[in-house]
């Protein structure tokens, strides 16, 4: 081709009348990967051994014959020069003459043979014929560096019949020139991605198509200029099953939405748990809009718990329509019916279902609700004649429903559910059934992630506590109730762990001489809480801490694996001040308010220098009702919040004199979730109603992207405005990724508000007791420091004071003297015998006694007359008047003090220390026995008998000396205490009595 060209010009040369020559000329220059583009893009590196290929279009460019006159002659080219960051003249066999008006050139790159890197940026070009004569075209081309790739991941996981979307990130990606990307595997077909974007300089999209091959790849990004960047194995394509995936509840009423829990249970290595980050769930049901025609419907605020448990909300009402609501009708919501398939989608690309048989329902009719029932004890012989059943009261029951008890084999975790004999002419609102022995065959039982397995058993009645169910059996909507008390009438309390099984939840750490009380917020849910207290015996304590109490009467907690503990609660310390006020000895009683809310009462105690109080303060617990409404976020662009999922929680903080809660927090709000798509660019706009009475809000969000659910701090403090009209104007607050969350979480269920002043006694008191009768208080004995009814500082009381809750309110008047005991004591206890507590030894719900069991007057246990002394408090349905008068019983038991007392089940139990390690636990009767009934409590004299020892005795070993004791339900809780009553290090550990 060379010799054919050459003497083509030679020929034209010798006819030539000049040397000289034409003077090029340079019009422009291409990339043939990018004819039209101006200027050519040129990759600085790879291009093979040669380079990269670029025509120049021009005039005159003229080569010219050299060393005619030699052997060997030769043709003059053109020489091309590239000029910008760098210089580089191309060598002549980079060089080609295809014509005066084209040359085509390869332009070296760091890969090339010889290598010459040319830095990114503009470059003219060049070209001198072998005349001399030259021209140039200034910045005809622009040389750039190739792409890198540093991560390739399918955000939604990937599917087998939908393009699945991948994001790649990286650098050297060009905004309207879109790349060619590619995944090679071993073994495996190239597939070229399609819809491919690039969103900007660092971030691309993609689809893979559907029908891939599962498998590695490596994934190959190629600029259009030609230059390419390989990220070897850099994308999984895996269609990986989930485990079996159950939900609870399976069914919701049409006119709310409802939050739903999805179980994942992997059950081999080709099964995979949840990832992290946001799942996708999808319900396939149709919409009331189009009511023949089932469509994907996303569930809401889905949210990673941990790798087995996703949480997500079934839009029931509101369907695919923005919320809030506003209809109560619900015309955008799910046609009731179904069960329902639900579709899981984790952000792996695993995906898996739970079928339509075990879906979810929603309900034309409300959820049933039980209300009551009757009677709320029976004893282990049952309720087996039809006259004189089990009542079940409440609200929509469902036609043909059925009760069943529930209850928790010790030592599984299944719960088992048997269906009692009905009984009576049931109704949407009363059921009636006999509770006996019931066989294996009439019952089913429950895994801990809701799915029905066959019963490995029946049950027989024994002491304990029962959860009533009204099932529904046309849906499976139903109602639990906690619970059905049942005891033993010939045993005492016991801890063994073939009758109840021990609690693994603990303290925080060592407590003794403080209240343990049980308190339920506006919903109905009970905590366990411990109040104050000491470590050592002598420093005081100001912490509080709660544990939540479930169904069947075990104990949540902060769990680490199978480690549990109560939760600190340090934003509500004792102390109605600013500062906290640390204290041992108190004593305390909950006030529980229709409508509303419980509220914790702490009265008297013992200072740090070791003098009495008598402080009275009040702390609510926090109301669900009161937090703030978030609204679904909204995710945007312009901040720095990297892609993926964040968690949102937003909670008020009360003004400084608000009367219940001065200067606390409110429980947050739902925990929404925020996808961010935006690499390094997001921003998430946060909206909620106002809260009247707020003075400012407190805004959480999780610290990283795909963080579990729940582990938000706190990310900003927002001012809040004036609060008024109908709607109440909206907050908003946007995150742009400025601000890192730290320091305090979000208050949990069961925290508690400020504690504020609610009075103070009439005599300041330390290491006494309280009881609430109705809306009574009444305070009894302990000892004083300084105070009209204390003659020297240290003197142990006899008398007792009282204070009348406001019915219906957490109000409390101010206290005044009752009247006196016989015996001065303190670390003592009390109880109340009424119909109540002994309904089968009282004729009337009029009359009530208080019973003040045991104590001390400075060193071992009283001993002798007295022990136990009595008054009537209540007396034809009113208080009894000041100043009452106390008696003292004459019970035969012995002599503890730092123990418990209740009267429970027509029974008397009395357990303390006796000395040293020394332990005693008491029982029988509160007012003995007439023939083989409980003899009936008319007077001050039917309070006596002999109290029969027995052989309980607490799991941790010693007396508990002036633990926490509480009774709740079919359980006495007792908490920490003393290894003796000398003192030593106190207990973390918590166990529970069954009655």
């Amino acid at each position: 081709m060379r010799i054919t060209v050459a003497a083509a010009l030679l020929t034209l040369v010798a006819c030539s009348r000049t040397t000289e020559g034409p003077t090029p000329s340079v019009s422009g220059a291409t990339n043939p990967r990018q004819p039209g583009l101006q200027p050519a893009r040129v990759c600085n590196a790879q291009g093979g051994t040669s380079g990269w290929r670029v025509s120049l279009a021009g005039n005159g460019f003229a080569p010219m014959p050299q060393d005619v006159l030699t052997d060997s002659p030769r043709v003059g080219l053109p020489e091309v020069t590239l000029r910008g960051s760098s210089t580089a003249t191309l060598p002549r066999e980079r060089v080609f003459f295809v014509s005066a008006t084209q040359l085509d050139v390869d332009v070296p790159t760091r890969d090339t043979s010889p290598a010459q890197e040319l830095a990114p940026g503009n470059y003219s070009v060049e070209v001198k014929n072998p005349s001399g004569t030259s021209g140039q075209l200034a910045d005809a081309l622009l040389v750039v560096p190739p792409p890198t790739l540093t991560s390739a991941v399918a955000p939604e996981g990937f599917t087998q019949t939908a393009p699945s979307p991948v994001e790649l990130a990286g650098t050297g990606f060009r905004t309207g020139e879109v790349p060619t990307i590619v995944i090679r595997g071993t073994g495996l077909p190239e597939v070229t991605l399609t819809d491919v974007a690039v969103v900007s300089t660092t971030r691309v999209t993609a689809n893979v198509p559907p029908n891939t091959p599962a498998g590695t790849y490596d994934v190959v990004i190629t600029n259009p200029e030609g230059c390419a960047f390989t990220l070897p194995q850099g994308l999984e394509v895996s269609f990986v099953r989930l485990g079996t995936l159950s939900i609870d509840p399976r069914f919701g009423w049409r006119r709310q939405n409802q939050s739903i829990t999805v179980f994942n249970t992997p059950a081999s290595t080709e099964e995979q748990s949840f990832s992290g980050g946001l799942p996708e769930i999808i319900l396939l049901a149709p919409l009331k809009a189009d009511p023949s025609k089932p469509v994907e419907i996303p569930l809401r605020r889905a949210a990673f718990v941990n790798g087995n448990t996703v949480t997500a909300v079934v839009p029931t009402c509101s369907g695919n329509a923005a919320l809030p609501l506003t209809d109560p009708e619900c015309p955008n919501g799910i046609v009731p019916g179904g069960p329902y398939a639900v579709r899981v989608k984790d952000p792996s690309g695993a995906a898996g279902a739970v079928t339509a048989e075990n879906g979810f329902t929603v309900l034309e009719e409300p959820v049933p609700a039980i209300a009551s029932i009757a009677p709320s004890a029976i004893t282990t012989n049952g309720l087996t004649d039809a006259a004189n059943p089990l009542v079940v009261t409440g609200s929509n029951f469902g036609a043909n429903a059925k009760v069943q008890l529930l209850i928790k084999p010790i030592g599984s975790q299944n719960i088992r559910a048997c269906d009692l004999t009905a009984t009576g002419t049931p109704s949407a609102t009363e059921l009636r059934a006999l509770v006996n022995n019931v066989a294996a065959d009439k019952c089913v039982e429950y895994t801990p992630i809701g799915t029905q397995v066959a019963a490995t058993g029946g049950f027989a009645l024994s002491e304990g506590l029962y959860v009533v169910r009204v099932q529904n059996t046309t849906n499976p909507a139903y109602a639990n109730y906690s619970g059905l008390i049942v005891t033993n009438p010939s045993a005492n309390p016991t801890n063994e762990a073939s009758k109840v099984a021990p609690l693994t939840t603990k303290l925080t750490g060592p407590r003794a001489s403080f209240p343990l009380v049980v308190a339920t917020d506006d919903l109905g849910q009970p905590y366990l809480y411990a109040l104050g207290g000491t470590p050592n015996g002598t420093t005081p304590l100001a912490s509080v801490e709660m544990a939540p109490v479930t169904l069947f009467g075990e104990l949540g907690g902060q769990c680490t694996g199978s480690t549990c503990t109560f939760r600190p609660l340090e934003r509500s310390p004792l102390g109605a001040g600013a500062s906290p006020v640390a204290r041992r000895g108190h004593t305390a009683v909950v006030r529980t308010v229709p409508g509303d809310t419980s509220y914790l009462v702490v009265l008297g105690g013992v200072r740090a220098d070791g003098t009495a109080m008598n402080t009275v303060e009040r702390a609510q617990v926090l109301k669900v009702a009161d937090a703030p409404a978030l609204l679904p976020p909204t995710p945007g662009t312009g901040g720095t919040l990297p892609a993926g999922a964040f968690y949102y929680r937003v909670s008020a903080l009360r003004a400084a004199d608000d009367p219940k809660n001065p200067g606390g927090e409110t429980l947050p709000s739902d925990e929404y979730p925020v996808k961010i798509d935006a690499a390094g660019g997001g921003s998430t706009t946060l909206a909620w109603p106002c809260i009247p009475g707020a003075a400012s809000y407190r805004v959480y969000r999780t610290v990283d992207a795909n963080a579990v659910s729940g582990s938000e701090l706190l990310l900003d403090e927002v001012p809040a405005a004036a609060c008024t009209g109908s709607p109440l104007p909206e907050v908003s607050y946007t995150d742009n990724g400025s601000k890192t969350p730290a320091g305090d979480a979000p208050l949990p269920a069961g925290a508690l508000g400020k504690w504020v002043s609610a009075g103070t006694l009439f005599q300041g008191r330390g290491n006494t007791a309280a009881r609430l009768v109705d809306d009574t208080l009444y305070v009894v004995g302990g000892f004083c420091s300084t105070g009209t009814l204390c003659p020297s500082a240290g003197t142990i009381l006899t008398n007792v004071e009282t204070a009348t809750f406001t019915a219906n309110t957490a109000d409390l008047g101010g206290f005044g003297p009752l009247g006196n005991l016989n015996r001065a004591r303190q670390r003592h206890s009390l109880a109340v015998a009424s119909s109540v507590t002994a309904p089968n030894a009282f004729t009337t719900d009029q009359d009530a006694w208080l019973l003040v069991v045991g104590g001390d007057a400075g060193g071992a246990p009283l001993t002798g007359t007295g022990i136990i002394e009595t008054a009537q408090v209540k007396s034809g349905g009113f208080p009894s008047p000041a100043p009452t008068i106390f008696t003292q019983a004459t019970y035969n038991t012995a002599s503890t003090h730092g123990g418990w007392t209740e009267v429970v089940a027509n029974y008397l139990f009395q357990a303390g220390a006796t000395g040293g390690t020394g332990f005693a636990f008491r029982s029988n009767l509160v007012c003995g026995r007439t023939g083989s009934d409980p003899a009936k409590c008319t007077s001050d004299t039917s309070f006596g008998g002999t109290l029969n020892a027995t052989s309980v005795s607490y799991l941790s070993g010693g007396p508990r000396y002036l633990s926490g004791n509480v009774l709740f339900r079919a359980f006495v809780y007792t908490a920490g205490g003393f290894p003796n009553d000398a003192g030593g290090t106190p207990t973390d550990t918590v166990e529970r009595l069954v009655y």
